[in-house]
């Protein structure tokens, strides 16, 4: 099971063996440098996600795969994981996001409109509720890459000009692309997606012996997917919230 704070660690490590210290310092915060060492370490000798998802299925044509969620066992459609991918691999083509694993982006919430939600969803129990989303046309996947990145101002300007300027990036499932939510106007935090009730969640991160590959410009992505992650954990009342839509 991945340990975010086993990962802090090795940046700490790595960023002391490269002359580095934490930006500003601030456990929070690493540099841009930072973080691509401790993904690099990552990478090769990091933990891989608790029980990966194994859609070599849907690499055969299939339309459906084996899925597992908190123990429970269920059929899933490879929509789900194409989808995802593409999403994944346009976050990092738009330079939103970098590497995938904590110190950038290693979750997404997945959510669908309040009124879908109360009309098809809010009477089922926990069991059911993920199968049946993963059919959903209207689902979105809600990131929030960046977090850790403490931008790096030069002469020239903030060198994360992209990265760790939008930090909220919503996914479709209906081939829609990406949508990018800047900054608020105001300065305070990023816009969130509106009008949606937050029902899930999954987590990816990279490693050589991943199950999924996806190539982003020329650099080719190797990692896992996974339902069972902190988030997936918590009480439902604690992952879902409603947000009135503008108007």
């Amino acid at each position: 099971m991945f340990n975010f704070k086993s990962l802090v660690s090795v940046a700490i490590v790595l960023a002391g063996s490269f002359g580095q210290s934490f930006a500003k310092d601030d456990p929070w915060f690493f540099t841009a440098k930072e973080i691509a060492n401790a993904y690099r370490y990552q990478q090769q000798f990091g933990a891989r996600l608790r029980n990966p998802l194994e859609p070599q299925a849907c690499l055969h044509g299939r339309m459906e795969f084996a899925a597992s969620s908190q123990g429970r066992r269920f059929v899933a459609p490879c929509r789900f994981i194409t989808e995802t991918t593409r999403q994944l691999r346009e976050l990092l083509e738009s330079g939103a996001a970098k590497y995938l694993f904590p110190l950038d982006v290693d979750y997404a919430d997945l959510a669908v409109p309040a009124d879908i939600y109360e009309s098809k969803y809010k009477q089922l129990s926990s069991g059911e509720m993920l199968p049946a989303l993963l059919r959903e046309p209207a689902l979105v996947a809600i990131y929030h890459p960046a977090l850790h990145l403490q931008p790096e101002t030069t002469d020239k300007g903030s060198s994360a000009s992209v990265w760790g300027e939008k930090r909220t990036v919503s996914g479709f499932y209906d081939g829609r692309p990406n949508q990018l939510l800047a900054r608020r106007m105001d300065g305070e935090g990023y816009y969130e997606p509106e009008g949606l009730v937050r029902v899930g969640s999954f987590a990816m991160l990279s490693h050589f012996l991943g199950e999924l590959t996806f190539v982003a410009g020329e650099t080719v992505v190797t990692f896992d997917l996974s339902f069972d992650n902190a988030r997936a954990a918590l009480p439902t009342a604690d992952i879902v919230t409603v947000r009135a839509a503008a108007r």
